[in-house]
């Protein structure tokens, strides 16, 4: 009985080791079967569709299919979201370095006041992905909902950004790990954390409600 058991374990550790290499080799194909430039941003969306799908309990779905339809679906839209963050993104760092470069020259006022921004930015993209995947919004609802969502939890979005960048350094550390599951763990992390932090908005919308009936 207890060997059985094991068994069955072993066999459903190798079945979602399989599935997540998977669907980070179509990310990465699907990513490059739009020039990166077009593909990464649609092919991150269907990939980080699926992780939802296996977090709510779906975990028979037809991943292949899915992440096609998703890719088709999400193509312009998840390109203009994706592009506008990183283009604020690439915008932020140039604004660093000139900060670094007049270090003496900039008053507290200035620097406070981009990294305050920089704060939110962070917060925002955190979670703004996951609200496209989970709700499907339009791109001003996404940021929108993106920013409040991360600023009510701001403990999950720390923790999404922390858990993102160690996750990230340590794949790297090892390139060959990093080609098989780079993606799809990172996806499975943020959506997970990124759930968590929905259940906490709709519950608390629900209690509020709650309250307003009793009133």
């Amino acid at each position: 009985m207890e060997g059985n058991q094991l068994i069955n374990k072993l066999n459903s550790l190798f079945s979602w080791v399989t599935k997540l290499a998977y669907v980070n080799g179509l990310w990465m194909l699907f990513s490059l079967v739009g020039f990166i430039v077009v593909g990464f941003f649609p092919a991150t969306v269907a990939m980080m569709t699926i992780c939802r799908k296996w977090l709510n309990g779906e975990s028979e779905i037809p991943i292949f299919k899915t992440f096609v339809k998703t890719y088709k679906s999400a193509l312009i839209s998840s390109n203009l979201l994706g592009w506008i963050l990183a283009g604020v993104g690439v915008l932020l760092y140039i604004n660093f370095l000139v900060l670094q470069a007049n270090t003496g020259q900039i008053n507290v006022v200035t620097i406070s006041a981009y990294y305050l921004f920089l704060f939110f930015f962070l917060i925002t993209v955190s979670h703004a992905l996951p609200v496209f995947v989970y709700y499907r919004v339009s791109f001003f609802s996404c940021i929108r909902n993106a920013f409040i969502m991360g600023l009510l939890n701001v403990h999950l979005s720390i923790a999404i950004i922390i858990s993102q960048s160690a996750f990230f350094y340590l794949m790297f550390s090892y390139p060959s790990t990093a080609v098989f599951f780079l993606g799809s763990i990172l996806s499975v992390i943020q959506m997970w954390l990124a759930l968590l932090s929905f259940k906490r908005i709709d519950k608390k919308a629900l209690k509020n409600k709650s309250v307003e009936a009793i009133v």
